[in-house]
């Protein structure tokens, strides 16, 4: 009688072991994955306020740096029209493309 009530709550401690081990590891990737969402969305904004500062200047022939985004701009001279390429330098994957029509 004795060994089955051990092997009992030998199941139950093992069940709730896996349980909270499974519950925590859900929690830890849920964590982890919001806050590279939380990152993403940052560089996406911040390379969005890049791009409008980009197409203001693009016109003026302004040299534009920054550490964080690569620039690649290309212009048509028979439709005068800018085409901007925008996108990080580390590993996220966020580009933007825009383009700027010079008036004549």
């Amino acid at each position: 009688m004795r060994k089955k009530k051990n092997a009992f709550i030998l199941l139950i401690v093992l069940t709730l072991l896996i349980t909270f081990s499974y519950l925590s590891i859900d929690i830890l990737y849920t964590r982890t994955y919001s806050k590279y969402i939380n990152t993403l969305k940052y560089l996406e904004l911040q390379a969005q306020i890049h791009m409008k500062y980009v197409k203001q200047n693009v016109l003026k022939n302004t040299n534009i740096n920054d550490e964080r985004f690569s620039l690649n701009i290309i212009f048509e001279k028979n439709t005068s029209t800018h085409h901007i390429y925008l996108f990080t330098k580390d590993n996220s994957h966020i580009s933007l493309y825009d383009k700027v029509v010079q008036q004549k």
